[in-house]
């Protein structure tokens, strides 16, 4: 992997593996999607905190290109701030290669049990599509996306019955320009993201009975991790409306 690439000590222990646990799909003509890490872990974040998933990390992203050298040049470019503060790796180095089936194969077989399972990135957008939806429903997978929204639902999926049964939107760029339709859980990283930038996209959420709209501020993790925790308890304080969340994973010492 090139030196200037992002990654923690324990994603690369987990992802410098994949290679040799998930043998990339022959050959075919079919359709593959680039893969850099399949992990079973628990869901850390929002409405399913707690709960047994596969994660599927798809290469690539449209705010930021996953090298340190390219961070202010991302952020500049974009107008997104996430480039400068992102810790995530999905770069192409250690990816696979799967075809869509192979991919479920793949997700059920990691799972062992586990039937839900997280499409993210990067932005899982760039390459998820029906075909791949369809081939973990098949299997009896239930399929949640988490995306950036800059994409649109319709335009990644087409017809509504092929999109992911759950949707989390973390919206990195200004609400006028974000092309997602609707979503289950709209999560604002802040101190960079916050509400009042956000209230059309928050219209869109889609409520869930009792619970009503899942609207999340997350405290951006790192040096100014105590600063954001405070201000994202001060705004769900002053509008109830929005709920902290609460990075589960990471308090459990899970990956």
């Amino acid at each position: 992997m090139p030196p200037e690439a992002s990654l923690t000590a324990p994603e690369a222990e987990r992802e410098d593996g994949l290679a040799s646990r998930v043998a990339p799909s022959a050959a075919s003509g079919e359709k593959t999607y680039r893969v850099r890490a399949l992990w079973r872990t628990l869901q850390g974040e929002g409405f399913w905190a707690g709960r047994p998933a596969v994660f599927v990390r798809l290469v690539a992203c449209n705010m930021w290109s996953g090298y340190e050298a390219d961070r202010a040049r991302d952020a500049e470019r974009n107008g997104a701030d996430c480039p400068l503060w992102c810790d995530t790796a999905f770069t192409k180095e250690g990816s696979v290669r799967l075809t869509a089936s192979d991919l479920a194969d793949a997700v059920v077989a990691t799972g062992d049990g586990v039937t839900f399972c997280v499409l993210t990135g990067g932005e899982p957008l760039l390459q998820a599509d029906a075909a791949l939806i369809r081939a973990l429903h098949a299997r009896g997978v239930t399929v949640a996306v988490e995306t950036n929204g800059t994409l649109s639902l319709a335009g990644a999926f087409g017809d509504e019955a092929d999109w992911p049964d759950w949707i989390v939107c973390s919206p990195k760029l200004a609400a006028a320009r974000l092309e997602i339709e609707t979503c289950d859980e709209l999560k604002l990283v802040v101190p960079d993201y916050r509400p009042e930038a956000y209230r059309p996209l928050a219209q869109r959420v889609r409520e869930r009975s009792l619970a009503g709209p899942l609207l999340w501020l997350q405290p951006e993790d790192g040096p100014r991790f105590e600063a954001a925790a405070r201000l994202a308890v001060d705004l769900a304080l002053a509008d109830p409306r929005w709920r902290v969340s609460v990075q589960g994973h990471k308090a459990l010492g899970v990956d």
